[in-house]
C-alpha cells in the first residue's frame, strides 16, 4: 500500500476546518498546520526568541503568544507576513513530517490542513493537493461570524494569499464548499472513495 500525504487548502473562510472534522469524523488522521504552528510558538525556544527578537517583545505576554498584536502589526504586512513564515514554517513541515513517520506505521493516508501551500512553495512536500473552494463574499461574511475582525482585516489577510481562482489549475481535488454542510460532506464522502483507491 502507498503512503501519501494530501494536503487541504484554501483562503480564509473557506471551510478548510469543516472538511478537516469530517475526515477526522470518519477516522482518518488530519494535522493541522496551524495548531502546530501556535503550539511550536508558544513552546518552543528558539522561535520564540526570533519571533521576539524580529517583532518586539509585545509579540508574547509571558510565555503565551500575544495574537491580538501579531494580528494588528503582522497579518496585515506582507514584508511581515514573510518574516514571521521564514522564522514558522521549516520548523513546522519537520514536525509534521516526523508526525506522518508515525501516523503511516498505522495508516496510509494523512490529511494535512494548511492555508499556505502555494504561497510557501509546499507542492512538492505533498502527494496531492485539495483545494476547498469557497466564493469570496460567503467566505468574508464565515470569517466575520466566527472572528473578531473587521471586514478590512479580513481583505487584508486574503491580499496576502493567492487568489484561489488562480489554485484551482493546480490543486488535484478542487472541493466546491459554496452550499451546506450537508452537501459538502456528501462531496468529501465521493472523494474519499477516490482517494482511498490512490492508496492502494
Amino acid at each position: 500500500m502507498k503512503k501519501i500525504k494530501i494536503a487541504i487548502t484554501g483562503g480564509i473562510g473557506s471551510g478548510k476546518s469543516s472538511v478537516s472534522d469530517f475526515l477526522e469524523k470518519k477516522g482518518h488522521s488530519v494535522l493541522r498546520a496551524d495548531l502546530i504552528a501556535k503550539e511550536m510558538m508558544a513552546q518552543d525556544a528558539e522561535i520564540k526568541m526570533r519571533i521576539i527578537s524580529e517583532f518586539g517583545d509585545e509579540s508574547f505576554n509571558g510565555d503565551i503568544l500575544n495574537t491580538k498584536f501579531l494580528a494588528a502589526n503582522v497579518f496585515n504586512n506582507e514584508e511581515n507576513v514573510l518574516k514571521i513564515n521564514a522564522i514558522v514554517h521549516p520548523p513546522v513541515m519537520e514536525k509534521i513530517n516526523s508526525l506522518c513517520t508515525v501516523i503511516f506505521k498505522k495508516k496510509n493516508i494523512v490529511f494535512i490542513e494548511t492555508a499556505l501551500v502555494y504561497e510557501a512553495n509546499l507542492e512538492d512536500f505533498f502527494d496531492f493537493v485539495l483545494l476547498v473552494f469557497t466564493d469570496q463574499n460567503l467566505r468574508i461574511d464565515r470569517v466575520l461570524k466566527r472572528e473578531n475582525l473587521t471586514e478590512e482585516q479580513v481583505r487584508a489577510r486574503m491580499q496576502f494569499q493567492i487568489p484561489d481562482e488562480e489554485k484551482k489549475g493546480d490543486a488535484d481535488f478542487v472541493l466546491d464548499n459554496n452550499s451546506s454542510v450537508q452537501e459538502l460532506e456528501k462531496r468529501i464522502e465521493f472523494l474519499l472513495i477516490l482517494i482511498n483507491q490512490l492508496a492502494v
